[in-house]
């Protein structure tokens, strides 16, 4: 039985220990903004202007036949345009520049540094 404990303590694989790091770079972005503007007619509102004419008979009608009146609306407008910034990164190849190894805890004065998340 205690060779059966001995083989099934070897087979477990070392769990990895990390040490997170964070880098960070200070940018300026920019991202050409591009304005349509539009205009949407709103639910009209017809008011009455004077009295209705009635005549007796038939009488010509003035103006154009189905014709239409234009007239031009000015507005100034300001125009809050929110923009999300953000980036991506990836990182390259992998170095490693081996400084020793010991048989005694080399971190730090002999006292292995706890890494947290």
């Amino acid at each position: 039985m205690s060779e059966m404990m001995n083989n099934s303590m070897l087979a477990e694989e070392p769990v990895a220990q990390t040490c997170p790091a964070i880098g960070y770079q200070k940018v300026n972005m920019c991202v050409p903004v591009t304005v349509t503007p539009f205009a949407n007619a709103m639910t009209t509102v017809t008011k009455c202007c004077g009295d209705p004419v009635i005549v007796s008979g038939e009488e010509p009608c003035k103006g154009v036949k189905n014709g239409v009146c234009k007239f031009t609306i000015s507005q100034g407008i300001c125009i809050a345009v929110p923009v999300d910034f953000g980036a991506t990164a990836t990182v390259g190849d992998t170095y490693v520049d081996c400084l020793g190894a010991d048989s005694t805890d080399i971190c730090t004065n002999g006292v292995a540094e706890e890494v947290t998340e």
